[in-house]
């Protein structure tokens, strides 16, 4: 596909899996993938993201304040996000820095001590998270609907709900980080100017060899939920709709769909777009996009329109949705593949993506990003189709939320 993309190297350090993508320039980004996504909370609603704001709370050496600054210290961005599969942290520094960002990271990692202090403020912020995120009514049909169609471990948010969060406590995030946070669940992958030695020798001086255990296998991902579920708040003036539809977890087949849903898509070439937006003016908000983990994936369709215009805006999204079954034209997929092509050209030239790219797929068992983009560029016409008129067959759950 054209792309600088190239399989990264290993680097042995015992069971923790080690990524080497080396790119000439001065600096190098840093991501570790953790196998410690909200789907492992099991009892806990919330509490991988809860982990996730505990890391930069303090450790045996930093408390919260030290840690930020020397995170400064090193001039790079500092960070990490949590979705349903795993935890991951990232860095961007200096080649010369390379060690310190790898010892910071294995002191969150290994030595945080979640204060009791600390972890009562972040209760707090993340239920004001929690608080905005029901407010916005898209963020809202979205989280609902999910609730609704997938079964436990995903039906609850990433974030948790209010009560879960306000009854997490020190001890439980403890054992949630000692259970989870070992080098055989883990990714890590550098993307930069570091010499392959440094590398090493920061290594050995940073970071434990020994797993422990054995790779984390989460619960089974089930999908519970069909239909339509209609939902009110008085207040709203539009309605806002989330449709989600069920698909093989197998790498090619997601990816088959993946393209059909970008021909179907937001993009202002896309027929979603084209229909609700450009010829019919419905709404301004219109989303699609392919969500997945190694045992479940799903295609999640969104759109918005004036609140008299919900039925209207949810039965032209049917007829799109049914016409597509006919096929797409050779054109769409030209331009599918090249939106998808340049994406990764992108991402090649994105020494931070890159490397949370190599982490997340290495920690979840996912096929590398030079096998994705190889898989990409052989996929037929055919396949796509297909892909689409299987997520028109799958379990659908459509959710409408309206004043």
């Amino acid at each position: 596909m054209g792309s600088r993309l190239r399989e990264p190297e290993r680097v042995r350090h015992g069971a923790l899996t080690v990524l080497f993508d080396p790119v000439p320039g001065p600096l190098t980004a840093i991501a570790l993938a953790v196998r410690a996504g909200s789907r492992f909370d099991g009892p806990h609603p919330g509490i991988a993201h809860m982990t996730e704001h505990m890391l930069f709370q303090g450790t045996r050496r930093f408390d919260q304040g030290a840690l930020n600054r020397r995170a400064g210290e090193l001039g790079g961005e500092h960070d990490a996000d949590t979705g349903y599969e795993d935890i991951a942290l990232h860095f961007e520094v200096f080649n010369e820095d390379v060690e310190e960002a790898l010892g910071m990271f294995a002191e969150q990692c290994f030595h945080s001590t979640v204060p009791a202090d600390r972890l009562a403020k972040e209760q707090r912020v993340v239920i004001d998270e929690i608080r905005g995120r029901q407010e916005d009514p898209g963020n809202y049909v979205h989280e609902r609907a999910w609730s609704r169609f997938f079964g436990e471990p995903l039906a609850h948010p990433v974030c948790g709900t209010i009560t879960s969060v306000k009854r997490m406590t020190r001890d439980a995030v403890r054992a949630f980080i000692a259970r989870h946070f070992v080098p055989a669940n883990m990714a890590l992958a550098l993307v930069g100017g570091v010499a392959r030695d440094r590398v090493r020798r920061a290594l050995r001086r940073t970071f434990p060899a020994d797993g422990g255990r054995p790779r984390a296998r989460g619960p089974t991902a089930t999908t519970d939920g069909t239909g339509l579920v209609s939902l009110h708040r008085r207040e709203l003036s539009q309605a806002y709709l989330v449709r989600l539809m069920a698909a093989p977890s197998d790498p090619r087949g997601v990816l088959a769909l993946s393209m059909a849903v970008e021909i179907m898509g937001a993009d202002p070439d896309a027929r979603l777009f084209q229909e609700i937006r450009e010829r019919l003016g419905l709404g301004y908000d219109l989303s699609a996009a392919v969500e997945q983990g190694p045992d479940w994936a799903v295609a999640v369709l969104g759109a918005s329109a004036a609140r008299d215009e919900e039925r209207r805006l949810r039965e032209t999204l049917d007829s799109i949705c049914r016409d597509a079954a006919g096929g797409f034209s050779t054109e769409e997929i030209a331009r599918a593949r090249k939106k998808v092509r340049y994406r990764f050209a992108r991402l090649a030239d994105s020494r931070l993506e890159r490397a949370v790219g190599h982490a997340a797929r290495a920690a979840c068992g996912q096929p590398s990003l030079v096998a994705t983009e190889r898989m990409i560029a052989s996929l037929r016409p055919a396949e796509v189709e297909e892909a689409w008129r299987r997520a028109l067959g799958a379990p659908t759950l459509t959710a409408v939320l309206r004043g």
